[in-house]
């Protein structure tokens, strides 16, 4: 649908915001799948990121702090397959924490819906350990050394990432409390299909029936070989650090054959398994360090999260009929 993208005015209606390893990839896919909504192509646009984050920098080998601003051309290239009616979105999760994130969307769109996917943090940033440790070369074994090391200290970027509150009140100095759509994990665990109901009427879009509502997103992974992702991430950093290295990487992000074939080789490299449950230490400081944030976001959302500061949680069974 070309037609009218191109005429004037360009605006994302939705724009999902965070917080990663809490439920997005399961609020994505129904943007995605929804016959009502357009989600831009590939998985997180980054575009109203206002800072880079230092893994970024890591793997592109850059000292640039500043994300260059793309420029609506290459965000409506990214909306090709947009049919006119449809609402179009982008779920970045990198605009939680990102300092300028609501100022540029709010100047971009001032009436856009947000989208805030939140979990259990404690939970929530041990799966983001899970998750950074695939991608990225690092000093340390295990979740406990990594508490201690400089990369996850209560100061740094990853603990920071899950005080909820604490960016939700950003984007509240641009935006209207009813613009944005908290999405509990719990809840949706609990019921999805109430939730997902939910969704639409806050985006004012049919619930109609969707498999993507039941089906289970981004599940646990673990890596098989360490050499193998360090020769990725390697190849990245390498990749990265010239303008000319950057267009092979640019190139392969473009080319749907060789996106393909490298992901297929990253896939490989990843058993779908549950990762072992976070020890009883960590899960102790963790929740420490989020008592506080998370009584400030429980009287925000007028409901009780002392589930949250649980250092037992009861163990799930699993049902093995599918």
């Amino acid at each position: 649908g070309s037609e009218s993208i191109m005429s004037g005015d360009f605006k994302l209606d939705i724009v999902g915001v965070g917080a990663a390893k809490s439920g997005t990839t399961w609020t994505a896919s129904i943007l995605k799948t929804h016959p009502q909504t357009c989600l831009g192509h590939g998985k997180e646009l980054n575009y109203f990121l206002e800072l880079m984050p230092p893994e970024m920098q890591q793997r592109l080998g850059t000292t640039e702090t500043k994300m260059i601003p793309k420029g609506e051309e290459w965000l409506k290239s990214k909306f090709q397959h947009w049919e006119p009616g449809q609402k179009k979105a982008d779920f970045s999760p990198g605009y939680f924490m990102d300092p300028g994130s609501p100022r540029l969307i709010h100047e971009h769109n001032p009436d856009v819906k947000l989208l805030i996917n939140l979990r259990n943090p404690s939970e929530a940033a041990y799966s983001f350990y899970y998750h950074y440790i695939a991608i990225h070369q690092v000093d340390f074994n295990d979740f406990e050394e990594a508490l201690k090391n400089e990369a996850l200290k209560p100061s740094s970027q990853i603990i920071d990432y899950y005080k909820y509150i604490d960016h939700i009140e950003r984007y509240l100095k641009y935006f209207q409390r009813e613009q944005i759509k908290i999405i509990l994990m719990d809840d949706i665990k609990a019921d999805n299909q109430a939730v997902y109901r939910d969704y639409c009427q806050f985006l004012e879009i049919e619930a109609v029936p969707l498999g993507a509502v039941t089906k289970r997103a981004n599940t646990a992974k673990q890596i098989r070989s360490i050499r193998v992702r360090n020769a990725f991430y390697n190849m990245n950093v390498f990749l990265g650090k010239y303008a000319v290295t950057r267009r092979i990487l640019d190139l392969v992000e473009y080319n749907h054959y060789a996106k393909r074939v490298v992901g297929r080789i990253k896939d490989l490299n990843v058993k779908r398994m549950k990762y072992e449950d976070i020890s009883q230490k960590s899960r102790k400081q963790l929740i420490e360090i989020y008592r506080e944030p998370n009584e400030r976001l429980a009287e925000f959302l007028g409901r009780d999260l002392s589930m949250w500061n649980d250092p037992n949680p009861k163990k799930k069974k699993v049902s093995k009929s599918a």
